[in-house]
Order: C-alpha cells, then structure tokens, then sequence
C-alpha cells in the first residue's frame, strides 16, 4: 500500500555542519547558493464531475539531493527550512502531494521535479509547476461481459495490484505503464484477457463488452484544462478468439488488437488511409506534403483519427520509398502488413515504429 510521509528532521543542515567540520569559516559562505521554492498549478486540478480539488500543498513531501545522491532535505513541504543555503553545484528537487508505491483506490499524486545548478552567491528560484503524476482508471462492464466473465477482473502492475467488480464506480490509481487485464472467477482461477498501457494524467475510463461483432475498439477522447480523460470500448470476446497473434505476417493483428499489445516486432495488418499526420489532424484525401508517416485502420474507408494508427515511416528505409503517399499517392487504400514497435501514442493515437519489415496485399 502506499506510504503516508511524516515530517523528517533531515535538512541542509547536514550539509553545512560537514564543510564546517571541514574547517569552513563564516566568510566563505559566499561559496554558497541559496534556494527559493514555490508550488503553483495552472488551474484547479479536477474531475469532469468537479469534485477532486489540489490536496493541500504544505503537506508535500520534498526531496533535494546533490550531485552525489546525498540527500540535502527530505520531509514535508512546510517543515523546510525558512532559507534554503546549499553548496554550490547541481541539486535534483522532486515534490508529491505524497508517496505512491502500489495501486490504490482514489489516489492521485500530484507533483512536479527539477534539476538545478546553483552557481556560488546566486539565489535560484525553483517553481513547481504540479500535475498528476499517476494514471487513474475505472472499470464498466457489460452484461455480455459479465456473463461470459463472472467474478471479478484483476488489474496488476509490478508493485501491487486493484480488484474490480461489477459494481465498482471507483477510480484506481496506478503507475504509468503497463498494466494487465485479468479475468478471476470465483474459483480463484485467473485468465488473462489483456495488456495496456496507462499514461501518468490520464483518467481513463474502460469498457468491457464481449460477444460483439464489432471487430474495433471505439475510442473517444476529451481533453479538459489539466487533465486528459478517455472513454474506450474494448470487445474482449474478440481479442482473446481472434486468430492473430502478431507474431508473423499471417497471425497480424489489426490496429484495434495492436493498440492492446504495445510491444516490439509485432505485425499490424491495415489500409492505407492517409498521411500528413500532426497531433491534432490527418490529411485523408491528399495531395501530401509529409513523406515521413501514415496512416492506416481497418477499413479503407476510414476517416476517424481514434481509428486509425499512425505508421512511422523512417528516412532511407524501404517502406518510405514504396509507400509514402507524397511519392506513391496511389498507395491511398491499399492493404499492407507492417512489422514494427507498438506505441501507446504518436501524434496523438496509437503508433508504430521502428519498422523492421512489410509486405502489400
């Protein structure tokens, strides 16, 4: 579970009484630099629904190391010292609202680091801008789902892990990375169903359903001032029957199932939709200026960007130069099996880089 930071007596204080100890005198301490912290937030830090508010930031915890990894002060915010004089040289600050070391339920951190180099007589202003530094996520399940997969789902990251029921409205709070979604029947038997990455500021809402013949992920996304929440459908039944298993031309996953496997040499089968791709547009129709990505999804006729995956398309490699549609615009609609590297986003929808090999339809 995580831990809750009492206020430790570990200040610059150490620090000073080492290099007087070292035979310092009074007047040298324009060998030193001083200090000044601040804690500031864009807006007010919220849910849609408004009702998580900034945690109080005296209660932080503040770590300031130096260049060695010594610690120069560790404790809450509000017991540092009033002036803050260190030796001169390069210090790693870092503040949380508080320490995160498992999933937990209703449990955002907020922080911000900094590092720092601290010339001899300057007074170094340090400003902590503090955002969500973990991944919230709730769990929906359909009827459908719940039929096929009674019990409960474990989701689990290296440090711990959160049980979801069908009934839990509750937002866990887990690290950004790699999570695994598994399936646990009253038994005790585990069955896992899938992996996904979780982003630090996203509040991310899942669905699962099964037994649809839907074969993609809807996925839609709104961004508020301070925090990206995402609503995404995943049709489990689909992704543990499919045939593809992204090990081979063959098995390629489609970029609904790839979106779920964010790893290294997997083969993503797809149409040619577009190019010209920024974080915010894709251009569908050409003509195209950007030979450097694509992209593509699973019909030809695509034109929804949370659909659609981006492929990177690499200076010199071979498939830049058979298929970027500024050089081949009659790619447009065409069918190809890329293998490359599973991204959890670039330019704002899942990616694939480092392409290792292709082949057209």
């Amino acid at each position: 579970m995580r831990k809750r930071s009492e206020a430790k007596g570990m200040t610059f204080a150490i620090a000073v009484a080492a290099l007087m100890a070292a035979g310092c005198t009074i007047s040298e301490r324009s060998e030193f630099a001083t200090l000044n912290l601040s804690i500031r937030q864009e807006n007010t830090i919220a849910t849609k629904a408004g009702g998580m508010a900034m945690p109080d930031t005296n209660s932080f915890v503040l770590q300031i190391t130096n260049a060695a990894g010594e610690y120069v002060y560790y404790g809450r915010y509000d017991a540092r010292p009033e002036v803050i004089s260190v030796p001169a040289g390069a210090y790693s600050l870092s503040i949380v609202s508080e320490e995160f070391d498992a999933p937990d339920w209703d449990s955002p951190v907020y922080g911000d680091a900094v590092n720092v180099v601290a010339a001899s007589g300057e007074s170094v202003n340090v400003d902590f801008l503090c955002k969500m530094v973990n991944a919230g996520l709730r769990v929906k399940m359909t009827e459908r789902y719940i039929v096929k997969y009674p019990g409960t789902l474990t989701v689990s990251q290296e440090h711990g892990s959160l049980d979801y029921t069908s009934t839990e409205n509750r937002f866990g709070y887990f690290d950004a990375g790699n999570a695994t979604f598994s399936a646990v029947a009253s038994d005790g038997s585990s069955q896992q169903l899938f992996s996904k990455q979780l982003t630090a500021g996203q509040m991310l809402t899942l669905t699962l359903d099964a037994g649809s013949s839907d074969s993609q992920s809807k996925i839609t996304v709104t961004v508020d001032t301070t925090a990206t929440y995402l609503s995404q459908t995943i049709m489990v039944d689909q992704y543990r029957n499919a045939q593809g298993d992204g090990l081979s031309q063959e098995t390629a996953f489609s970029v609904a199932e790839a979106a779920l496997h964010p790893e290294e040499n997997v083969w993503v089968w797809g149409y040619i939709v577009g190019g010209d791709l920024s974080s915010t547009a894709t251009n569908y129709e050409g003509p195209f200026t950007k030979n450097s990505n694509l992209a593509i999804a699973a019909s030809p006729a695509c034109r929804t960007r949370s659909e659609c995956m981006a492929v990177e398309l690499a200076s010199g490699s071979d498939i830049r130069t058979a298929v970027n549609l500024v050089d081949n615009p009659q790619m447009l609609g065409c069918k190809i099996y890329i293998q490359g590297t599973v991204k959890d986003s670039y330019f704002g929808m899942t990616g694939l880089k480092n392409v290792k090999a292709f082949a057209l339809d």
